[in-house]
C-alpha cells in the first residue's frame, strides 16, 4: 500500500504535533507524580486521565488547524466529538496498560517506582501514534 503525498505530509505533521503532545504529556504526568510523591496505585492512574484530557483537547486545535487543516465552522462540534470518541478509545486502552504495569505488575527490583510509571507511559507510544492517526485520518478529518 503506498501513502499519497498529501497523506504523507499529514503523517509527518501529525507526528510532529505528537511529539509535542508526547512532550507536555509526560511533563504533566511526572509534574503530577513529583508534586505528589504518588508513583503507584489509583492516583497514578487518575493523574493519567487529568493529563490524557489536557492533552487531547490542544492536540485537537493542533491536528484540525494544522495537521488535517481546518473545517468548516459547521463541522467542527461533529468533528470534535469523533475525536474525542477515538481519542477516548486510544487512552482507555493505554491508561489500561499504565494501571496494569504501575499498580498489578508493580516497579521490577532496581527499577524505582517514578521510572516505572515513565517505562508504562512509553509503553503506550505506538498504540496512541497508530490508532489515533487512523482513526482521525478516516473518521474526524476525512475530507482532508
Amino acid at each position: 500500500m503506498q501513502l499519497s503525498r498529501e497523506a504523507l505530509s499529514q503523517f509527518m505533521r501529525y507526528t510532529i504535533v505528537g511529539a509535542f503532545n508526547f512532550l507536555v504529556n509526560a511533563a504533566l504526568f511526572n509534574l503530577f507524580l513529583f508534586s505528589s510523591g504518588i508513583t503507584e496505585g489509583p492516583s497514578v492512574t487518575l493523574f493519567a486521565i487529568v493529563t490524557f484530557a489536557i492533552v487531547a483537547t490542544q492536540s485537537f486545535f493542533l491536528n484540525m488547524y494544522w495537521t488535517f487543516h481546518d473545517a468548516p465552522q459547521q463541522e467542527r462540534t461533529r468533528q470534535y466529538m469523533r475525536f474525542i470518541a477515538i481519542t477516548g478509545t486510544t487512552a482507555l486502552v493505554n491508561v489500561s496498560i499504565i494501571h496494569f504495569l504501575v499498580t498489578i505488575v508493580g516497579a521490577p527490583a532496581n527499577i524505582s517506582p517514578t521510572l516505572w510509571a515513565n517505562i508504562a507511559l512509553l509503553c503506550t507510544i505506538v498504540i496512541s501514534v497508530l490508532g489515533n492517526f487512523v482513526g482521525y485520518k478516516l473518521f474526524v478529518f476525512s475530507n482532508s
